[in-house]
């Protein structure tokens, strides 16, 4: 008797080992960023379950200037879902079948994976979980591509101690950036690009500088533009001042935001050199740093002219997440 509670225990044991070991052993998930697996059979894909799960994916990233979606649709058929594919980061998995159901699996068949299952027994139940499942999706994915790419940066990294000694931050930027302009109110920091190059700008506020909220978007472009004309300027053209504005037309999206926790202000739209033909889309946050009571402004702005920017603007966007505010 005690033999045979003996081995139950020992195989107990060894079982529990071995779904820990499973569990921890999985392979590393993989594909590029901003991009999605979509599993369903052509005639579901073309239909209107598939034009509504495109409307998600596919839609217009605004603050672009350009036409980009917001992810890439890699579409493939169940029968080809198999090997090193499974182990895709952003999965999203359409069937008709016999119940209706939408979840979302993580780490099913890798790590990080957000595997969305929905299913339905006609179209219409399709339509009606696809609705209820993509927004919490496509938050899952942002989430786990932020964190790829910042796991990312990590092989290789850009030290920067003056961040902390005269901003009182840490990012986490990798080693292909370099200082254009760090001084002890303003910070540039940059990496080229294809005919470009891909830049991030940090400098800080006090606590109560914006203090209209009806006038908050016209003073956040005048701040920025302020900073632009003092701190960025444009080609030398003669008989011309040229420095970076707020693109004057187009007026930018702003959004309720948090980095690394703080409350946050977001703001997305086209930067342009005044007096000068150049042009592109800038990503900027105002984060509430209740620390040090102040505002810490960081802000990606992207120039590369004939380039797709959704990519390189999602990298300084995770660059600016790694946040860590120090006290002063």
């Amino acid at each position: 008797m005690k033999k045979s509670v003996l081995v139950l225990f020992i195989g107990l044991g060894l079982a529990s080992c071995g779904s820990a070991e499973v569990k921890d052993y999985l392979p590393e998930s993989n594909g590029p960023l901003n991009q999605v697996i979509v599993v369903t059979e052509n005639d579901l894909l073309e239909g209107e379950a598939g034009t509504t799960l495109k409307s998600y994916l596919a839609e217009r990233q605004l603050g672009l200037g350009v036409d980009e979606p917001k992810y890439d649709i890699r579409h493939l058929t169940p029968d080809i879902f198999k090997g090193a594919i499974m182990r895709s980061r952003a999965v999203v998995y359409l069937q008709l079948d016999t119940l209706s159901r939408a979840h979302i699996k993580r780490d099913m068949y890798a790590t990080p994976q957000h595997l969305v299952v929905v299913k339905g027994r006609n179209s219409i139940e399709l339509i009606q979980n696809l609705h209820q499942i993509l927004p919490q999706a496509i938050d899952s994915f942002k989430t786990s591509d932020l964190k790829t790419a910042q796991t990312r940066f990590k092989r290789s990294l850009y030290s920067e101690p003056r961040l902390k000694k005269n901003f009182g931050i840490e990012l986490t930027i990798p080693s292909i950036y370099k200082p254009a302009k760090l001084s002890e109110d303003f910070a540039w920091i940059d990496r080229p690009v294809e005919n470009g190059t891909m830049n991030l700008l940090i400098y800080t506020l006090d606590a109560n500088y914006f203090s209209n909220e009806t006038t908050f978007l016209q003073d956040l472009i005048a701040m920025r533009d302020s900073i632009g004309r003092a701190h960025v300027p444009g080609p030398d053209v003669e008989g011309a001042v040229t420095y970076m504005q707020t693109e004057p037309i187009f007026r930018p999206y702003i959004f309720a935001s948090e980095v690394s926790g703080y409350k946050s202000a977001e703001m997305r739209g086209m930067w342009d050199i005044n007096g000068y033909p150049m042009a592109g889309p800038f990503l900027t946050y105002v984060v509430n740093d209740t620390v040090n009571n102040r505002k810490v402004v960081l802000e990606g702005f992207v120039f590369a002219p004939n380039k797709d920017k959704r990519d390189y603007l999602f990298e300084l966007e995770a660059i600016i997440k790694t946040l860590k505010i120090v006290p002063q």
